[in-house]
């Protein structure tokens, strides 16, 4: 079969012998190998019984499968030469291919045809897409429950079999390669319209009653001066106790006496504030010229395929939430939440002046406007929250309730960032009268809370806004497991986003400079990562290395020293100790956890792909190492089963203080 000549894509005829010789073969054949390469195992030497078959023509059949990129299958009831049982050798080939993660592409001829797939149970449930001629087929797969997650390849005749399945492998392809990008582009239309400046005029100038307790928390903002740390504690606490607030009484009406609070406090005009409103979340959705989707959402994307795992195989009716955008206003609303509160008072905390290239809020306003824009953020969270699933209340106020969980997960992560923001000499020498193990368990509650509690909200929104019951069997089980699937990939991605600060991108212009436009970000700011711990303590470091590792925190860093900075990472073993972390906990998040749901690999295959993160970030630090000639050493194994163990039982923690480290000496520098 030359695949050059016949198109870009190769099929695989999954069908009896017997099958293929009185029916797919003078039906069917005559309208492939045009446009695409379509092998029918049939056309080989087989003998008329199967015991007789060598087993030399098995092999090559299966070759063939693995270098197809889709079966096409054509099962029906039939008679063998033999009296064998019908189908068994096909049913094999098609779970194979399944398991290789290669759609499975069915023809069906008739209703009755139809019917016989859908007795077949575990057939049915792993159909990728039906291809049919029949009208009143098409008909019937639209609402059959058996087939609610399979996308139909509807034909007006034969000639167009082709045409149809080249455009859907094209389609599916390009969701493997670039389904965020397929994700994102949703999700930011859908927020674009969401938080227009008409809907969020609509939803933040309201004619309510104020609350009190609000109010109170919201006076103490007006004694702030923000030039230092306790002043943004005082925000945390605010964050929090408001959070504490709405714990058990979260409903619209609350929540809009709260946002009605809020406005009165801050007295600026409707237009001001919208300005400030729009400037947060202006970033993360705006339009790009030339290309499909903006700023890269991972947490969007999380929400999306735990969802999915969830939902994919249930007709609208037995959803929670029916409407089609529900996945992709979920996604719009976290991210409004990352942007409008998060990054929002965390760029107040840092002095950050830029995300995204677009200055902050408070640079472009005012600090003060920032701290506001960042309180409303959390409420309007919630109350989208409202607004999204407003035909289920009891699933709104769910959601609702996860995110004002988190808020206070949150800003007692922001509490240890402030703390372990080493901008003062007296802070600094706190690093010298600790060791390895309490600096790691210190780092890891706080990326833990500022990171990974998120993911592990955003898992646990999944896993509530969708009808488990009528999917999983162990849908119990999901309600534990996908908010850790969450939390890892945070993690991971917290770490990762931490060693791929340290790339210096002066030198390697074609990579990112970051959501702040610069490399080691995060050391200027005075706070340290793994890495960068593992290097300080390490023993292949003199005296001399470590203390210029000290004097590096919260400076301005010109080139050469971010060389020798890397030069410490690389030489000490850093750099390796921290990509095989993460390659740790991705293992254990595959092995432990993403193989209790239960999914065809087709559908699993998106996760596997979602939470694997691969050591290409090993290459730009390996470049530099060979540029300057540097050598390494090994890191230590003992240390990594250790700091690897103690990640992978945080799972096992409850929630908030339970999972966060008790700083009683750092409380007295602050």
């Amino acid at each position: 079969m030359e695949q050059k000549e016949r198109g870009k894509y190769r099929l695989y005829l999954a069908s009896g012998i017997r099958l293929w010789i009185d029916s797919f073969k003078p039906e069917y054949s005559q309208y492939f190998n045009r446009k695409l390469a379509l092998f029918e195992p049939g056309t080989l030497d087989n003998p008329k019984e199967h015991e007789f078959i060598p087993i030399a023509i098995a092999c090559e059949d299966l070759d063939k499968i693995n270098h197809s990129d889709a079966l096409l299958v054509y099962l029906n009831y039939y008679k063998p030469y033999d009296d064998s049982p019908a189908g068994t050798d096909t049913t094999w080939e098609v779970g194979y291919a399944l398991g290789e993660g290669k759609p499975v592409i069915v023809l069906i001829k008739d209703e009755e045809h139809l019917h016989y797939y859908a007795k077949q149970w575990m057939v049915s449930f792993s159909i990728n897409a039906i291809l049919t001629t029949n009208k009143k087929v098409a008909e019937i797969v639209k609402t059959h429950p058996k087939f609610v997650h399979t996308t139909l390849l509807f034909c007006q005749n034969e000639q167009q079999f082709e045409s149809k399945i080249i455009e859907y492998l094209d389609e599916y392809y390009r969701s493997v390669y670039s389904r965020s990008g397929i994700i994102n582009f949703h999700v930011d239309e859908r927020a674009r319209e969401m938080f227009s400046r008409e809907n969020l005029r609509k939803n933040v100038f309201l004619d309510v009653q104020e609350d009190k307790k609000v109010l109170d928390e919201l006076k103490k903002i007006d004694k702030l001066k923000f030039n230092n740390d306790k002043d943004s504690l005082a925000v945390c606490r605010i964050e929090r106790n408001i959070s504490n607030y709405f714990m058990n009484k979260i409903s619209e009406k609350e929540i809009d006496s709260a946002i009605f609070s809020i406005i009165k406090m801050w007295k600026k005009s409707e237009e001001k504030i919208l300005n400030y409103l729009e400037h947060s979340v202006k970033p993360p959705f705006l339009k790009v010229e030339g290309r499909k989707q903006g700023v890269k959402k991972t947490r969007t994307e999380l929400f999306f395929e735990l969802y999915d795992l969830v939902t994919h195989h249930l007709v609208k009716e037995k959803r929670f939430i029916k409407s089609e955008t529900f996945p992709y206003d979920v996604g719009a609303v976290v991210e409004l939440y990352n942007w409008m509160n998060t990054y929002a008072l965390d760029d107040v905390f840092d002095n950050s002046d830029h995300r995204q290239k677009l200055t902050t809020v408070w640079k472009e306003y005012s600090r003060r406007d920032a701290i506001y824009t960042g309180i409303l953020g959390h409420l309007l969270t919630m109350k989208y929250m409202f607004i999204i699933a407003k035909e289920n209340l009891e699933v709104a106020k769910k959601l609702a309730w996860i995110m004002n969980d988190y808020n206070l997960c949150m800003y007692e992560g922001q509490v240890l960032d402030l703390m372990l923001t080493f901008d003062s000499e007296k802070k600094k020498k706190l690093i010298l009268k600790s060791d390895v193990n309490e600096m790691y368990s210190i780092y890891l509650q706080r990326i833990y809370g500022i990171c990974g509690g998120f993911y592990e909200a955003i898992g646990d929104l999944a896993s509530k806004a969708g009808n488990k019951k009528e999917q999983i069997v162990n849908y119990e089980e999901i309600d534990k497991i996908s908010p850790l699937i969450g939390m890892y990939y945070g993690i991971i991605q917290m770490i990762r986003n931490d060693l791929g600060d340290m790339i210096i991108t002066e030198e390697i212009s074609k990579l990112s400079k970051g959501m702040k436009g610069v490399s080691h970000s995060d050391i200027v700011e005075g706070k340290t990562n793994i890495a960068y711990i593992y290097a300080f303590y390490s023993s292949r470091l003199n005296k001399e290395e470590r203390t210029f590792l000290i004097k590096c925190l919260y400076k301005k860093l010109n080139l050469k020293e971010k060389i020798r900075i890397n030069k410490m990472l690389w030489k000490s073993g850093a750099i390796d100790f921290t990509v095989e972390l993460i390659v740790n906990l991705i293992e254990h998040v595959k092995k432990d956890l993403l193989t209790e749901y239960q999914e065809t690999p087709t559908r699993m295959k998106w996760m596997f792909d979602l939470v694997t993160i691969t050591k290409e970030i090993l290459i730009p630090f390996k470049q530099q190492a060979i540029k300057y000639g540097w050598g390494k050493y090994e890191y230590d194994p003992v240390l990594l089963e250790k700091l690897s163990k103690e990640l992978i039982e945080m799972e096992n923690k409850p929630k908030h203080e339970g999972r966060m480290y008790k700083l009683k000496k750092f409380k007295d520098i602050m």
